[in-house]
């Protein structure tokens, strides 16, 4: 067996040493913007974190780079939009909570007097630099910088309302509300978004306006053009940020259909085992042969092999035979057609098994028919038993045997299930999977 170790782990030798030579160079990660730590969009603390420098010297020369026809500004933006935001603070459980709830945003920090004071200064220290630079005719044009300024100011309260805005709607959520759920989450959000679509409408009209020597079809080119730039700059980071939301709800869906399939087989399987090992558990020979097809059937499963067989009736032969062999009643199998085991058709052997294990554990029938049924656009799979049945309604939510293994495992594989059954009637298990 392969051990596996954490990066972080003490054992594992640091960068450098000769335990690690060998393993090449270690690849950096990729900067974030940490916004527990930002001012603004938190680019400068991202990149001081990245690189081991001092978040103040970054934060200076962004300044001076700024003064300077502005290429310090359009620097800061191009870096907000690409570098992601960090996730995975850990913070105290009752913030996290909250902030899982939508009740409390996350990422939000408050800038201490000393904060305010040095922010204060790099501001004069800006304006300053960028008066000296304009008025020794190295700076833009007025009407260009003005234009800037403006856009500058109307995408960053766009997108810091992207960055700060919940997107638990998002990934909870259903239909096309959900994707515009983080801008309607409080008015304070829509408010600055008009506020910032109001200043960049403001810098592509003056722009425009003040741009000569054009006619008219070229000067209305230009300004669709710049309308339709600005739109797209000022969408762009909620279209990552709703992006990244839905891919985050997918995993999770993932994850709980995992647990779920994790959940249904050890109650299909394990449990069942432990409950056999429990009635014989005076017959060590019978406990040791149970325990070691359990390790037998665990390993095959954990490893994702299939159940041994090709085609849906060999899958459900094999699995009759160890129904058989485990609860000593007898199946009778009949199969018209057939067709090759895929993931889908596995879970619906899967379930038919736990009918199976149902049936001869709770029917008390000496015999159960088991029917499968193969179609070009339908595979369908009977379990039938003439034994005492059950009422339907009385099965509580949290019982994994007919809910669980069998009911939702089948409609997680695309099908359905439907059962038939009342007290004294017997009971039948309709499994359908379309093809």
């Amino acid at each position: 067996m392969t051990e596996h170790r954490d990066r972080n782990d003490p054992a594992v030798p640091e960068s450098g040493t000769a335990g690690s030579a060998s393993s090449g160079q270690e690849v950096q990660p990729r900067s974030v913007r940490p916004l527990s730590d930002a001012w603004v969009g938190g680019v400068c603390a991202g990149l001081a974190d990245h690189l081991g420098w001092s978040v103040l010297v970054l934060r200076v020369l962004f300044v001076l780079l700024g003064a300077a026809g502005l290429v310090g500004v359009a620097l800061y933006l191009a870096l907000w939009l690409g570098m992601p935001r960090q996730t995975g603070q850990r913070a105290a459980p009752g913030l996290e909570a909250g902030a899982r709830k939508g009740l409390r945003p996350g990422g939000t920090t408050r800038l201490t007097p000393v904060d305010l004071g040095v922010a204060g200064a790099l501001v004069l220290l800006g304006g300053g630099l960028l008066w000296l630079v304009q008025v020794s005719g190295w700076g833009l044009p007025t009407p260009a910088l003005l234009s800037g300024l403006l856009a500058t100011a109307g995408l960053g309260l766009i997108w810091w309302q992207a960055d700060h805005a919940s997107t638990r709607e998002v990934r909870t959520g259903s239909g096309w509300r959900r994707l515009f759920a983080p801008l309607l989450a409080h008015w304070t959000t829509v408010v600055a978004v008009l506020a910032g679509l109001a200043a960049l409408a403001g810098a592509v009209a003056l722009l425009v306006a003040t741009t000569g020597g054009l006619g008219e079809v070229a000067r209305t080119l230009l300004l669709l053009g710049l309308a339709v730039t600005a739109l797209l700059l000022a969408a762009l980071p909620w279209m990552l940020r709703v992006r990244g939301a839905l891919a985050q709800a997918r995993d999770d869906a993932l994850v709980a259909d995992a647990r779920a399939d994790m959940a249904a087989h050890l109650h299909d399987s394990v449990l069942q085992t432990l409950a056999l090992i429990q009635r014989q558990a005076g017959d060590a020979k019978a406990v040791t042969a149970l325990a070691r097809r359990q390790e037998r059937e665990l390993r095959q499963w954990l490893y994702g092999e299939s159940l041994g067989s090709a085609t849906l009736s060999e899958a459900l032969s094999g699995e009759i035979i160890d129904v058989e062999d485990r609860h000593g009643v007898d199946l009778e199998l009949v199969t018209v057609g057939d067709c090759e085991l895929t993931p889908e058709v596995t879970a619906l052997v899967r379930a038919a098994r736990e009918a199976m294990v149902n049936a001869a554990k709770h029917s008390g029938a000496e015999r159960i028919d088991v029917y499968a049924e193969v179609d070009p656009d339908l595979v369908s799979v009977y379990v039938r038993d003439r034994g005492r049945g059950f009422d339907l309604a009385d099965v509580e939510d949290d019982r994994m045997g007919v809910r669980g293994s069998i009911v939702e495992r089948v409609k997680r594989a695309g099908g359905r299930a439907i059962i038939r059954t009342a007290p004294g009637e017997g009971t039948e298990v309709r499994l359908e999977l379309p093809r």
